[in-house]
C-alpha cells in the first residue's frame, strides 16, 4: 500500500479539485503534514478515507458547518442531522420545482407572443372573465406578481383615457374588480409593446386608430404581461385584447 499521496494524486484519485482539498484543510476538516524535503502536502491513507467521507456527505448536500461536526456526532445525533438535511432538501426541491414551473410558463409566454405576431386582431376571448384591482400597497398582490408576472394586467379605458393595473386572479374572496367581460362585445387579440415599466395611453392609440378604421368602437383594451425583452430598447410585451363593438 502506498504510504502517502500528494495533493495532485488525491485530486486525481478521488476526482476532487485541489482547490477544494485546500479549502477543506483551511476549514479544519482535514489535516495534511508537509513533506520535509519540499514542503508539499502529503496525505496518509487514513486521511484519504476522511476525504472520501467528506466527498460523500458533500454529495448529500451537507453544509461545511455540519460536516465539521461529524466526528463528534452519536448515531442518534447523526440521524437527527440527516433528517434535518432531508427536510431542507425537500424544501429546496419544492422551490426548484416551482422555479421550473415558472420558467416553463415564461417560455409559453414567449411562444404566445410568436403566435400572436403571426396574425394580429383575431377574434379570441381571454381565459379570464374579471380583472381585479392591483394596489401598490397590497402585499398579497405583490406576492402574486413576483411569483407569477403573467397574472399582471394593464387596463386602458378609452372613455376615461386612463390606465389601471390589475390582476387576473383575486388575492381575497372580496377582492374588488375593475373590469368584467361583456357578453355583447367581441374581443380581438394582438401584441402590445410598451416602454419598460412605463406604459402610456399613446401605446394603445395606434391599435385604437387601426380598429376604428376597420369599423370598430373600442371600449377597453386589457393586456396581460408576457415578458420584457430588447428591441432597440427594453420593452414590456403583453397579450392584449380589444373589447370592441361594431359601429
Amino acid at each position: 500500500m502506498k504510504k502517502s499521496f500528494t495533493i495532485g494524486e488525491i485530486s486525481e484519485l478521488l476526482g476532487i479539485p485541489k482547490s477544494t482539498l485546500r479549502y477543506w484543510e483551511r476549514a479544519g476538516l482535514i489535516h495534511s503534514p508537509r513533506n520535509n524535503d519540499n514542503n508539499y502536502r502529503k496525505y496518509y491513507p487514513s486521511t484519504v478515507y476522511t476525504i472520501s467521507d467528506l466527498a460523500h456527505y458533500r454529495c448529500l448536500r451537507m453544509s461545511l458547518e455540519d460536516m465539521r461536526k461529524l466526528p463528534q456526532l452519536s448515531p442518534n445525533e447523526l440521524a437527527e442531522s440527516l433528517t434535518d438535511l432531508d427536510k431542507n432538501l425537500a424544501k429546496q426541491l419544492e422551490e426548484l420545482n416551482t422555479a421550473k414551473e415558472y420558467i416553463n410558463k415564461k417560455i409559453q409566454c414567449i411562444n404566445e407572443y410568436k403566435r400572436l405576431c403571426q396574425k394580429q386582431y383575431q377574434v379570441e376571448y381571454p381565459d379570464y372573465n374579471k380583472i381585479f384591482i392591483f394596489s401598490i400597497n397590497d402585499t398579497d398582490a405583490w406576492s402574486v406578481y413576483i411569483k407569477d408576472q403573467y397574472q399582471s394586467i394593464l387596463l386602458y379605458n378609452t372613455e376615461k383615457n386612463c390606465i389601471e393595473t390589475g390582476l387576473a386572479i383575486p388575492t381575497t374572496e372580496d377582492h374588488p374588480t375593475i373590469w368584467e367581460i361583456d357578453k355583447k362585445a367581441s374581443y380581438l387579440s394582438f401584441v402590445l409593446k410598451v416602454s419598460y415599466s412605463n406604459p402610456s395611453t399613446e401605446d394603445f392609440q395606434s391599435h385604437i386608430d387601426y380598429l376604428s378604421k376597420e369599423g370598430y368602437r373600442v371600449s377597453n383594451i386589457f393586456a396581460r404581461y408576457l415578458f420584457s425583452a430588447c428591441d432597440d430598447k427594453y420593452y414590456d410585451y403583453y397579450e392584449a385584447f380589444a373589447e370592441v363593438y361594431r359601429e
